[in-house]
């Protein structure tokens, strides 16, 4: 449940961003980078049992194999032209603001120069997490002058991988069989490459949107 300097916090964050998207005519939200990181599920496919019978015996049993408990965490830079980066996160690995920075400077700071090579500047939003907040990832964004976006803790409703990209994602694969962290990798990949670049772009409208609707709400959750 929000408390009442959690709504305060939410208000502030939709306000600051509409301000700024008023200041840019409506043209704010679309020139957001925006990441975050989620768990991916790595299924085993259905097995049959492979044994002989005799003619009078009853037919050999098949067995599933229950859904793996291995994960796969994957990172996501996006905006509303598309996907900008993916990133899955070698197993046994653990996020911290070392790594993490070490995925900005060699992995993302790349592909985003490859995408807007004529941006000079860049407005990354992502979550408040302490990996994000690290010294090291601070004077990556002061080196690199990119702005980030306050996040307001509590609000997976004004995140928009939170509230389009993962749920999207993981209801197109749900059901489908992974035989391997590479084969799930992907099917992540080509999942990005093939959604159309208007579901992006309409994702950080929505965004606005809620910020809208958050405002009047007092703080309040968007969509409960």
């Amino acid at each position: 449940m929000l408390t009442d300097e959690n709504k305060a916090s939410r208000v502030a964050m939709c306000q600051a961003m509409l301000s700024r998207d008023k200041g840019m005519n409506s043209g704010f939200f679309s020139s957001v980078v925006t990441m975050d990181e989620t768990w991916m599920p790595v299924f085993n496919p259905e097995m049959q049992s492979a044994q002989w019978k005799h003619t009078n015996s009853l037919s050999p049993k098949k067995f599933r194999v229950t859904n793996s408990a291995e994960k796969m965490m994957v990172a996501m830079f996006w905006d509303s032209e598309g996907m900008i980066l993916t990133h899955c996160v070698p197993k046994g690995t653990t996020v911290t603001g070392k790594t993490y920075e070490d995925v900005l400077r060699r992995k993302f700071l790349p592909a985003l120069r490859k995408k807007w090579p004529k941006k000079a500047a860049a407005v990354l939003f992502h979550h408040n997490t302490p990996p994000h907040r690290a010294a090291c990832v601070h004077q990556f964004f002061d080196d690199n002058n990119f702005e980030v976006v306050p996040h307001a803790p509590y609000s997976p409703d004004l995140a928009p991988s939170d509230f389009w990209l993962f749920p999207t994602l993981k209801d197109t694969l749900r059901g489908r069989t992974f035989s391997s962290r590479s084969a799930l990798a992907t099917a992540i990949f080509q999942w990005s490459q093939r959604t159309p670049k208007g579901e992006f772009a309409a994702a950080m409208q929505s965004w606005r949107q809620r910020c809208e609707k958050c405002v009047c709400l007092q703080g309040d959750y968007v969509e409960k």
